[in-house]
């Protein structure tokens, strides 16, 4: 679906991360910055589907790995890269693909010499592709820049717009100074339009039989014009007002608070500033 600009940031990945042969011999940092819930991580998925794709088709193999989860947010940031290390060549290892003497190598090696050993000494024609755990620092971004490796491509998603805008041209340095160029997507924010059609989609999906109250496409119109919502905030905010309408409908009717079945913009407000959704 065509909102929060993740189809054009994803035509715009598509078009520059090139082709098989380039994407192995160098690797590839990219990284989607955005609000929360505003799309970054389905983006990144869809970026990583896409590039198993590209990447089988000149006969060799693609690994996808997700370690979103692999650190807490309390974490410092070198527990969490030895964390998403630590994880990679532990799925390695699951796949048979170290050796003793890799194991014995890699023990002493700190995470920017494991990645540049994984990729000369392990990989082989395997392209490992990672989904990084959320990034707050645009340090630690800059550090995985100096870490991309042949068969290495990490995918990095971070809600520090500004700061990571701002540290960019060291980030660009630190890539080139690997042979390539990082790319940069970002998710905004949803128009008046896109909400609708968000709306649309979702009610286009619904397998469950259920009614749900109405809402008119000039109500979510006004409701994104009034506030900056993201995908998701708008999806958290829906859900749980028709969540309530619907138990009062169980409940012989919409009383008490006075919803209705017609969602208007009042009805989103009321709910809004009643129960603090965001």
């Amino acid at each position: 679906m065509p909102v929060d600009h993740t189809l054009a940031a994803f035509e715009q990945f598509k078009a520059s991360i090139g082709d098989a042969a380039k994407i192995r011999a160098k690797g590839r940092l990219v990284v989607a910055l955005g609000w929360d819930g505003c799309g970054k991580s389905s983006l990144l998925n869809r970026c990583a589907t896409h590039l198993k794709s590209v990447l089988r088709q000149d006969d060799g193999q693609c690994l996808v790995f997700s370690f979103t989860d692999a650190c807490r947010d309390s974490d410092s940031v070198e527990e969490r890269q030895k964390a998403v290390c630590q994880c990679l060549i532990d799925e390695l290892d699951d796949r048979d693909m170290l050796t003793s003497k890799h194991r014995k190598k890699l023990d002493g090696y700190a995470p920017k010499l494991k990645y540049r050993y994984l990729g000369n000494h392990v990989l082989g024609d395997t392209a490992v592709v990672i989904l990084l755990p959320r990034i707050e620092l645009e340090q630690e971004v800059e550090s995985y820049a100096h870490w991309t490796h042949r068969n290495l491509v990490f995918l990095a998603e971070s809600r520090q717009v500004e700061a990571v805008r701002a540290h960019w041209p060291k980030i660009k340095s630190a890539s080139t100074e690997q042979g390539t160029v990082p790319i940069q997507l970002e998710v905004g924010k949803l128009e008046p339009d896109d909400g609708w059609a968000f709306v649309q989609a979702r009610n286009g999906h619904r397998t469950d039989g259920v009614v749900y109250p109405f809402v008119s496409k000039e109500t979510i119109r006004a409701v994104i014009a009034a506030k900056e919502f993201s995908i998701g905030e708008l999806h958290n905010l829906l859900f749980r007002l028709f969540e309530e309408i619907l138990a009062e409908r169980t409940n012989s009717g919409p009383i008490g608070s006075g919803l209705t079945d017609e969602v208007t913009y009042n009805t989103i407000t009321d709910f809004y500033f009643r129960r603090g959704t965001t």
